[in-house]
């Protein structure tokens, strides 16, 4: 699986170095376009010529996440998941009941983060944001 081309250098302007697992990781997250488990990853990785230890998969993960290239999602009280964002605003609906995920327009969630600002006199910085509760079927239930 051949990483993207910028991959090397989104890697070196966050400060961390590049390597294989990390190239190898990154891609598959651009790939999939949603959510992913460590265990997802690793079983993407597991189908390519790439040879990384589980350990190693975990550690990339983190790392992109701390570099702001990937979200990290614990929805309930499940494995957390991984999405390919780079440093966009990404917001989330989560139902406790049924488990559905929906994504959230930037536009309310932006008033909602200026009302916590307004109120508390504290700037939220969220890129990543998930609200839980229940959707309607389930409240419906």
């Amino acid at each position: 699986m051949a990483p993207h081309h910028d991959s090397a250098e989104l890697l070196r302007s966050s400060g961390r170095r590049v390597t294989q697992a990390r190239l190898t990781v990154m891609s598959i997250l651009r790939m999939s376009g949603s959510h992913m488990t460590p265990s997802e990853v690793i079983g993407r990785v597991e189908g390519t010529d790439v040879h990384v230890n589980q350990s190693t998969i975990y550690r990339a993960l983190s790392d992109l996440r701390d570099a702001g290239l990937v979200s990290e999602s614990r929805f309930g009280s499940g494995e957390a998941s991984y999405e390919w964002i780079l440093d966009q605003n990404h917001h989330h609906v989560h139902c406790t009941g049924c488990g559905e995920t929906v994504e959230l327009d930037e536009k309310p969630v932006r008033r909602f983060l200026s009302d916590v600002a307004r109120e508390s006199g504290f700037v939220p910085d969220t890129k990543h944001l998930v609200i839980t509760g229940l959707c309607r079927r389930c409240q419906a239930n």
